[in-house]
């Protein structure tokens, strides 16, 4: 067992533990229970991390890097600020100015860096549809 495998192996026994399927979103004082595969991405601004759907975006009260030991293997890291849901990705254009994802059903957009552009790639290659 190489160690890719075994880290693998050792997330997935992570994700069986801690998995979460809802996470509670805020807009202002009103709670909202969201399912996982509603969300496009999580971002962080200003030291808060946001939720984002396809029409909103949701407070949430985690750190990334915390959301990156519960989520499941379809949730990635993309940039010092982001995780997103690779389920829900529509295209990724490479540029001049980055590196851009667009989502499905929405407007929203995020930039992959480079330094995380490779694993984002070796996961849509092996995307099943």
């Amino acid at each position: 067992m190489d160690d890719d495998e075994l880290k693998k192996l050792v997330k997935q026994i992570k994700i069986i533990q801690n998995e979460l399927s809802q996470i509670n979103g805020y807009i202002g004082e009103t709670v909202y229970s969201l399912e996982l595969k509603n969300i496009l991405f999580f971002e962080t601004n200003d030291r808060n991390v946001y939720a984002h759907t396809v029409n909103n975006a949701f407070l949430i009260h985690y750190r990334l890097y915390e959301l990156e030991e519960k989520l499941p293997d379809n949730y990635l890291r993309i940039s010092k600020s982001s995780i997103l849901n690779l389920n829900e990705i529509s295209s990724l254009t490479r540029s001049v100015t980055g590196n851009l994802v667009q989502f499905k059903n929405t407007y929203k957009t995020l930039y992959v860096s480079r330094r995380f552009l490779k694993d984002l790639k070796n996961s849509l290659d092996k995307r099943e549809f």
